[in-house]
């Protein structure tokens, strides 16, 4: 019985489709696009796509016999937000926690380091003697307790930090010493030396951080934003950090990508900012777990991860 045809949808499609083809071998009958612009023509009626939502969401227009999704994104807001929603879709999990531990240390680690004030009082051939911070025992609150979140507070733990949780429901998480739900915003960000965003793009996360938001935080916090743009209010950040209400920000994902040249964040001050690399989609690590999940396809066994349309994660 032939296998299951694939099609896949990335700028780098053809090193999944090397890697791909080379694990199944010659029975897999692989099509790719390595454009947005040549996927609606490329596509060939497979039913089985591996490939990034925005890409995909213009396929959706032709309600595709597709079956199955397996998106290289850990956001899928394209796909949720499209009307044509006959297929299974599937997320990224397990992946991309070392890579997004990685960035957000960095950042605390520079910001108790002061790292920003020593190279200005390099630049200006002064001698900077002022004493670091530390991040035992400061508070770290992640909104956001999925594999992701909780990869992330595993990491920071092992330095000292105290990790607590916001997610939709204030269920507990072994990963978090304590977790909030929605309603407990405000007491969940007066607890934090640093906030991190790790929300996905959904209507009840959208506007989150806003003027109210940063008044209920310490001035001395650090806002860290890595999920998705929507949960800030980015002209209450940049008045936030005019005013001193936080001592700073780091921002990685944004309303508007890329940032518009004219975006009053760009000279926000205690504001650094990054082109959406907190942890980005390597195909090495991303078509093993499609293997895993074809392998269980064809097998007729329940896929891992699915994502349920209504709630958008």
């Amino acid at each position: 019985m032939p296998l299951p045809s694939i099609f896949i949808a990335a700028l780098n499609a053809d090193r999944f489709k090397s890697i791909i083809s080379s694990e199944l071998g010659v029975s897999a009958d692989i099509n790719a696009a390595s454009r947005k612009e040549l996927v609606q023509q490329a596509y060939q009626g497979e039913e089985v796509v591996l490939g990034r939502p925005d890409f995909l969401a213009q396929l959706m227009d032709t309600a595709p016999p597709v079956r199955w999704v397996q998106s290289t994104w850990a956001g899928v807001t394209p796909l949720i937000q499209h009307a044509h929603r006959d297929y299974v879709l599937t997320g990224v999990k397990g992946i991309f926690g070392q890579q997004m531990s990685e960035y957000v240390l960095t950042h605390l680690l520079a910001h108790e380091g002061r790292l920003r004030q020593r190279w200005q009082s390099q630049q200006s051939g002064l001698w900077d003697n002022r004493v670091s911070g530390s991040l035992c025992d400061k508070t770290l609150g992640i909104m956001g307790t999925g594999s992701i979140g909780a990869a992330v507070a595993e990491s920071c733990g092992v330095l000292g930090v105290r990790c607590t949780g916001l997610n939709s429901s204030g269920r507990s998480h072994p990963a978090f010493q304590q977790v909030f739900a929605p309603g407990e915003l405000t007491e969940f960000l007066q607890d934090a030396d640093y906030v991190l965003g790790l929300l996905p793009d959904l209507p009840s996360t959208t506007g989150l951080l806003n003027a109210r938001a940063f008044e209920s935080m310490k001035k001395d916090a650090l806002l860290i934003n890595v999920g998705r743009g929507n949960l800030i209010v980015e002209d209450d950040l940049v008045l936030a950090l005019k005013t001193q209400k936080i001592a700073g920000a780091v921002m990685d994902v944004f309303q508007q990508e890329p940032l518009p040249a004219e975006s009053a964040l760009w000279s926000a001050p205690d504001l650094t900012i990054t082109g959406h690399i907190a942890a980005v989609s390597r195909p090495d690590d991303i078509a093993g777990l499609f293997l895993q999940n074809y392998e269980r396809y064809c097998s007729g066994q329940a896929l891992l991860h699915i994502i349920d349309f209504d709630k958008g994660y």
